[in-house]
């Protein structure tokens, strides 16, 4: 024998139904904003302060060689990456991070190359001017940008690069 809920009891239940679904529901663009930052996961973008690379820092990483220094316009004298032909090096947070180069990238002067990689970076380095040779160093106007692990610029400048052996 079979039981049956009289019709009064199944609109209740849809009542009651309707009453909690009645709080204010997302839109649709607040759902979809939702889903997709928690699929994002990405942290929010922090700007790096670079630091210049002073000749301690070379002498105890053992950073010498040949390639180019760039320095941010209205950042002082000091360089703020080594691009060399076996490493790139920035400075932040006092803490000297070698990147590794991208054979694949375009070829800069003194063996060093337009890319660089690491695991938290990666800096590109073109010539905005042409390429000047001054005796045995080669120099020119030059962009930096710094990107974090999801490819997010987290510093960018303008300034002179010096190729020479460091």
């Amino acid at each position: 024998m079979m039981l049956k809920a009289p019709a009064h009891g199944a609109a209740l239940i849809a009542l009651v139904l309707l009453g909690a679904c009645s709080e204010k529901e997302p839109s649709d663009a607040e759902a979809i904003a939702a889903v997709e930052a928690a699929q994002d996961g990405k942290p929010p973008v922090k700007p790096l302060e670079l630091q210049p690379i002073l000749y301690p820092d070379i002498t105890q990483n053992k950073l010498h060689g040949t390639g180019c220094a760039f320095v941010a316009d209205g950042g002082g004298l000091g360089a703020v990456l080594l691009a060399q032909d076996k490493r790139g090096v920035i400075k932040y947070g006092d803490h000297v991070q070698v990147l590794a180069p991208d054979v694949g990238s375009a070829k800069m002067p003194k063996g060093s190359y337009s890319r660089y990689t690491g695991k938290e970076n990666a800096v590109t380095l073109t010539t905005v001017g042409p390429v000047t040779p001054v005796g045995t160093t080669e120099q020119f106007k030059g962009k930096m940008i710094v990107t974090d692990a999801f490819e997010r610029p987290v510093y960018e400048a303008t300034g002179d690069v010096q190729c020479k052996a460091i």
